[in-house]
């Protein structure tokens, strides 16, 4: 007669009791994780992908914001914009080489005034390949600073804060 539970442990099954159980997933459970996993990864990483729009650009550097980041609360706009260099920018002295800057930013629009958050800096020109380095202020050295005429910053807050709400559809 064969027992189900070994007397010494009472909790431990005995193979014989269950010799399927330690096997892998069935064929049609692998080929379903084969086909849908990579399906929902692909759905996930679209969700993420930034839009960049153009606001300034000249031979050597184009500023663009991230139009699916800018979130808006009252009188104050979060936004990413980028900086994507024509050449290489970096420092001999830290040997970092890097293509483009993406700059997490607040706008007070009423204030007119910016708060520059953590930027990350990508090996690859468009925010693409990999980000070699970022950088992160001090709490300190964190505050709203004023906005300058004919700079980028006044881009940033022309485009957060002087952009036309979308029509309300009937």
């Amino acid at each position: 007669m064969r027992r189900a539970f070994d007397r010494r442990d009472p909790t431990a099954e005995r193979a014989a009791f269950a010799p399927r159980a330690g096997r892998d997933l069935s064929c049609a459970m692998k080929i379903a994780a084969l086909v849908l996993l990579p399906a929902a990864f692909t759905a996930l990483d679209a969700a993420a992908v930034p839009k960049w729009t153009e606001l300034r650009a000249n031979d050597s550097v184009k500023l663009s914001v991230d139009s699916a980041s800018v979130k808006r609360s009252g009188d104050q706009v979060t936004l990413s914009y980028m900086l994507d260099y024509a050449k290489p920018q970096g420092s001999y002295l830290y040997q970092v080489r890097y293509r483009s800057v993406v700059t997490q930013a607040t706008v007070r629009c009423k204030a007119r005034t910016i708060l520059m958050g953590n930027s990350d800096l990508y090996e690859g020109p468009a925010a693409k390949g990999t980000i070699i380095a970022g950088a992160v202020d001090a709490p300190k050295d964190r505050k709203f600073t004023a906005i300058e005429k004919d700079t980028s910053d006044e881009d940033l807050w022309r485009h957060a804060c002087e952009a036309k709400p979308a029509p309300k559809k009937p």
